[in-house]
Formats: structure tokens, C-alpha cells, sequence
């Protein structure tokens, strides 16, 4: 009788080890898993036949989304990276572009590059755009007493647009009257006729009097870049309701 009960007592005892080992190997399996699960998800990813692991592409901001910029270059000879690589630069952070020019007929720059703009200068209407810059070279020189190019400066202006300029482009500015007593720059060899108009000629790569930007030349273009880009982030957070952005209408 004794035997029995014990033999009775020890079945009880090993179902319900059996029963505690089955639960703990259970509970182990769900931990495993979950831990192989969770690890997955943060395992790098692994290019196809090579061992290295291959970082998830960022997204580049897009400080610029929906703003629009017209470039003005001369009809013959524009200095291609003020043009091109400007337009890329700005492209990048979310801008849409348009180059126009005195003729829609393929225009070649100083370095060789060929363009061929999107229209004439009289197509642009401020009105469509947030900016407009006047790209530099030698060929500029022509559009320095061009009524068309100089109208079209004053009109950004005077519609609280940015208004920007680079290498010898700056004169179509001065003549235009908008640097009568302010600080500006130009590329050296013309910092005179600036003066003559009354800027205040600043020996600077890039100058930013407001929302009138001026470069002095290719070197310049990283800073000036990033003026242009400050000034439009500025000039959208002065057009927000209960602001006021200051303006002197040009005549």
C-alpha cells in the first residue's frame, strides 16, 4: 500500500514537472523568436553578391518645394557655371527654373556649354515667379542698358520679389536704379560703374542688401546660392499673415 502511494506521490510530482519544463521551453521559444524578429528589423541591408552592407538612402531636404525662379542670361556668351550650376544648386533644394534671354535661338556660354531659354525676357511675369537672377559673363555687357532687362529687375523688386545678380550682371541693377545707396558687389572690373550709380561697393564674394543679392563672380556661387535661398525662406515668412515685409517701390 505504502509502495503504491508513493509511486502515486512521484507520477504527481513528474506530470507537473513535466508540465513546468513544457512551459518554460515554451515561454523560451516566444523570447527567441521575438528577439530574432526585432533584430530583423534593424539587420542592415546586404547589396545582392556582396558582403557589405548597403546604408538606406537619405532624403535630401527640399527647402525650396513650390519656389519659382526665372534666370536672365546674355544672347552670346554667358558665363556657363553662374548659369548651371546655380540652377542645380537651387533645383536640388525643390526650385523650378526658367532661362530666358533677348532671343530664343541656342545660346553658347564663354566655356563652350550651350543652352537654348525657355523664352524671351518680355514673357516673364513677376507675378509667377518668387526670384529672378541675372547670370554674369562678358556677353552680360549687353543687356547693362537693355530697358527690357532693367524693367524686368524693377518689377521683381517693386513686387517684393529676390532680386539677385553675379559677376558683371549687377550693372543691369545699378542702371535700373535699384542700388542708389546700397551695399553691393560686382566682379572687379566693373565695381566702378556700380560706384558711378551710387552703390555702396563692398569687396565681398556675395553681398545681400535685403532682397537684392550680388556676387562677384563663379568663385562665389556656394554663398551665393545660399543667400538666394535665405532670402526667399525670409521673404515667405514676411508675406505670413501679420507681417510686413519692407519695400522701397522703385520708379
Amino acid at each position: 500500500m505504502f509502495k503504491k502511494w508513493l509511486h502515486l506521490i512521484l507520477f504527481v510530482k513528474d506530470h507537473e514537472g513535466y508540465k513546468m519544463r513544457t512551459l518554460i521551453g515554451i515561454a523560451l521559444l516566444g523570447g527567441l523568436f521575438l528577439l530574432v524578429f526585432f533584430a530583423g528589423l534593424k539587420a542592415p541591408v546586404y547589396a545582392k553578391g556582396s558582403g557589405e552592407s548597403v546604408a538606406a538612402p537619405a532624403v535630401a531636404p527640399k527647402p525650396l518645394l513650390g519656389k519659382k525662379i526665372v534666370f536672365v542670361i546674355a544672347p552670346d556668351k554667358f558665363r556657363d557655371e553662374e548659369l548651371f550650376e546655380t540652377k542645380e544648386r537651387l533645383e536640388k533644394m525643390g526650385a523650378k527654373t526658367r532661362v530666358v534671354s533677348t532671343t530664343t535661338k541656342t545660346i553658347t556660354g564663354m566655356l563652350g556649354e550651350k543652352v537654348k531659354p525657355d523664352g524671351l525676357l518680355n514673357s516673364v511675369n513677376p507675378d509667377s515667379f518668387d526670384a529672378i537672377v541675372f547670370v554674369g559673363g562678358v556677353g552680360v555687357m549687353a543687356l547693362w542698358d537693355n530697358e527690357e532687362a532693367q524693367a524686368l529687375a524693377k518689377k521683381f523688386y517693386n513686387k517684393k520679389k529676390i532680386v539677385a545678380a553675379i559677376c558683371l550682371a549687377p550693372v543691369i541693377l545699378a542702371n535700373a536704379g535699384l542700388l542708389d545707396g546700397v551695399k553691393a558687389t560686382v566682379f572687379r572690373s566693373a565695381k566702378k560703374k556700380l560706384m558711378a550709380k551710387g552703390a555702396e561697393y563692398v569687396n565681398k564674394k556675395v553681398v545681400r542688401s535685403g532682397r537684392i543679392i550680388t556676387a562677384s563672380g563663379p568663385s562665389a556661387i556656394p554663398e551665393f546660392v545660399a543667400k538666394i535661398r535665405e532670402a526667399l525662406m525670409e521673404n515667405a515668412k514676411s508675406k505670413s499673415p501679420g507681417t510686413v515685409a519692407p519695400a522701397t517701390p522703385m520708379k
